[in-house]
């Protein structure tokens, strides 16, 4: 069966988006222009502005589904949270986080690694207000003090799973390009690594 014009372009979108997220991975967003895009594509730039007249529309395309994602299990932990059982805890919240920054797998490096990949977030996609959604959650309280601790072991957490995906990739480990799962026992450090960060009592002044 012959492809439409729409499935045709729906084909070549896919491509460009992919090839925009090898590209921004390893280059960096600053460091990749569209022409560098179109010739790891084999296209003409025309061609590459056709589906998308600029850069930042490609970085939101791709950013876009992580986006989506956050939003379903931000949504759905506060759903839990205002049922009788009063939501999850604290350890589940953050292994479920980990898992959301796990299927992000190269897109987190751009998003993490770029302040204007990230200034494009927080401006298109407001990025800060889905962040502190998260925070209140798994802090589970408005208290300053608790907000700073969660803002912190979440930092962390990214910063692990990206750390943990690019170690991967440069030591050429097998299917680390397609698959950006830590280890077990990366993944159970980091959870500890979080909860600490929490529940650690805060040090005694000496007057």
């Amino acid at each position: 069966m012959a492809r439409t014009a729409g499935s045709t372009a729906e084909v070549t979108r896919r491509r460009i988006l992919e090839a925009a997220n090898t590209l921004f991975a390893e280059r960096g967003y600053a460091g990749t222009s569209m022409r560098d895009i179109a010739e790891h594509l084999g296209m003409t730039s025309a061609a590459l502005y056709y589906h998308f007249p600029a850069k930042e529309e490609l970085l939101s395309a791709l950013v876009a589904p992580v986006m989506e994602t956050l939003d379903r299990f931000v949504e759905q932990a506060e759903n839990e949270e205002n049922e009788e059982s009063g939501g999850s805890d604290q350890e589940t919240l953050i292994r479920r986080f980990i898992t959301v920054l796990e299927d992000s797998g190269r897109t987190l490096q751009v998003i993490a690694t770029e302040p204007t990949a990230l200034r494009i977030l927080v401006d298109r996609h407001d990025l800060g207000r889905r962040l502190a959604r998260l925070e209140h959650l798994i802090a589970g309280t408005d208290d300053p003090t608790m907000l700073l601790r969660c803002r912190c072991a979440l930092g962390a957490i990214r910063m692990g799973v990206m750390s943990g995906h690019a170690s991967r990739q440069l030591s050429g480990a097998a299917g680390a390009a397609a698959s950006p799962r830590l280890a077990d026992a990366e993944r159970e450090l980091l959870v500890a690594i979080a909860l600490a960060v929490l529940n650690t009592p805060m040090p005694t002044r000496v007057s």
